[in-house]
């Protein structure tokens, strides 16, 4: 297969071409643009699918909402939404991150403060919903996949699998942040003007796991070692995709047998923390957004105050000042801690005074990538999403949940020593399960999944209160369905309980 960093070095302009040359147009009808309901495909096995390249190329657009771009428009709609793993504001990446007691920004008061409504994120700020129309052309590329006849059955089982894993990631991103949503995943469906109704929490979550255990098979295990095919759907990343939704509908036992089925496909704890962000393609990594001169990572250059020149771990320009970890969270970590050589605490401003905590800096800045050579303002880190501290973490909580921490405290340990602190031993269940908490904050801070944590052991709400938070209300565990959606929806869809329509 081609390589896929290749592929997205080009992407837009290759799209762009695509589209107009082979017709990849996927069109909404007017007013159903948001729902989805409504969509044209010019592809069929006569015009476009008749070679691996056309098959290939077809996927790529599939992947592109997984890319560190600062937004993608969807062709079909003029959509603009920005990328998922992005660092902007508006992402699913941020807006997971900004809603915990982990980071806190000054770009989006509704957002930190719990005061979003179903018209607060609308336009360009609404850049995760629209992109359930990208399950739909994963579904009607599925599809245009099972009618080629001039490649061989092994070429389309392997570009499915790719797709039906990329659809589920998408369906269980909408899911993380709104519920079950009205994706279309039947390819008879693809043309139908019907407003669907949501389907139940059973059913999109069957779905899902459906997706995921029918690719696993066709799938290579992993691509640590593959720099050309870097950053394509694997197995790892189907097994990691069915961990997180075994976690999230708590069903332990199965979250227990696929994270164990995970440590048995060689990953591996990185013997210095900060290398898990440095080194490309490492072993303790199950998925990493790529990155390239044209769709770079951003983080370094969103979290430095705008009066920066050095600290311990860098020297360079000032920063954009988006983003901070309150002192309060970086306080949970301890003193010998290695995980907050990460973190910077103090730096040098424009004026060479030091800046800190007793001088009037607001929180700590949650560097993340170290090693940065340059102004930036983007660097070639490749964005860390999925890897294995984090299966390690869910197998402990899942085993704490259904039979107590006895045989949990081994997979926190290992995570626990790699960061030179003592073992956990001899807790409650109780005990056991506030601390894992704190632990999956200090060990995946600004990684995207201490909200689905929080929410998990139904603390989201009452952490965001004892911030201060008080406009947060015990609904907003999901968002609202945007309120153009609602209109569209014309009465059918229902929106998320706590909000209006």
């Amino acid at each position: 297969m081609e390589s896929l960093k290749n592929k997205r070095i080009k992407l837009a302009k290759y799209t762009v071409l695509m589209l107009s040359c082979c017709a990849l147009v996927l069109v909404d009808s007017g007013c159903k643009k948001a729902l989805d309901s409504k969509v044209y495909s010019q592809i069929s096995p006569s015009n476009f699918y008749k070679t691996e390249s056309d098959i290939n190329a077809a996927v790529i657009v599939i992947y592109s909402p997984f890319s560190s771009n600062w937004d993608q428009t969807d062709l079909g709609n003029n959509q603009q939404s920005a990328s998922l793993y992005n660092a902007d504001i508006k992402t699913y990446l941020l807006k997971s991150i900004m809603t915990t007691d982990e980071a806190s920004t000054d770009w989006d008061q509704n957002l930190t403060n719990y005061t979003w409504g179903p018209a607060t994120y609308q336009g360009l700020n609404n850049s995760v919903y629209p992109y359930i129309s990208y399950v739909a052309k994963a579904t009607d590329v599925i599809d245009n996949i099972s009618k080629v006849t001039a490649v061989s059955d092994q070429i389309k089982k392997r570009y499915t699998a790719e797709t039906k894993v990329l659809r589920a990631w998408l369906m269980y991103v909408l899911y993380d942040f709104y519920g079950p949503v009205n994706a279309t995943t039947d390819p008879t469906k693809l043309a139908s003007l019907t407003i669907a109704p949501r389907p139940t929490a059973e059913a999109y979550s069957a779905q899902m796991i459906s997706d995921l255990t029918s690719a696993i098979p066709d799938l290579p295990a992993k691509y640590n070692a593959d720099n050309a095919n870097w950053g394509r759907m694997s197995q790892g990343v189907a097994q990691m995709l069915l961990l997180k939704i075994y976690m999230m509908n708590k069903q332990w036992d199965k979250a227990e047998a696929t994270a164990k089925t995970i440590m048995g496909m060689g990953y591996s704890l990185m013997s210095n923390y900060a290398d898990v962000f440095n080194v490309k393609q490492n072993n303790e990594l199950i998925y990493a957004t790529p990155t390239n001169s044209a769709s770079p990572n951003y983080w370094v250059q969103e979290v430095l105050p705008g009066d920066f020149t050095a600290s311990p771990l860098l020297t360079r320009g000032p920063g954009w000042a988006g983003y901070y970890m309150p002192w309060a969270f970086y306080n949970k970590y301890e003193a010998a801690d290695t995980r907050k050589s990460t973190i910077i605490a103090s730096y040098t401003n424009t004026s060479g005074k030091t800046i800190n905590q007793s001088t009037g800096l607001r929180g700590a800045i949650p560097l993340k990538y170290t090693g940065v050579l340059g102004d930036g303002p983007g660097y070639s880190f490749d964005v860390v999403v999925f890897r294995y501290a984090e299966v390690l973490l869910s197998l402990a909580e899942a085993i704490n949940e259904q039979r107590g921490p006895a045989d949990a405290y081994q997979y926190v340990n290992m995570v626990r020593k790699r960061a030179g602190v003592s073992n956990f031993s001899e807790m409650s269940t109780a005990d056991f399960r506030a601390a894992l908490l704190d632990e999956s904050g200090r060990e995946l801070y600004c990684e995207g999944s201490r909200r689905q944590t929080l929410v998990r052991q139904g603390v989201l709400i009452s952490n965001a209160k004892a911030r201060g938070k008080t406009a947060a209300q015990d609904f907003m565990t999901l968002f609202p369905i945007p309120s153009n959606v609602m209109i569209q929806g014309n009465g059918i869809l229902k929106q998320n309980p706590g909000y209006s329509q």
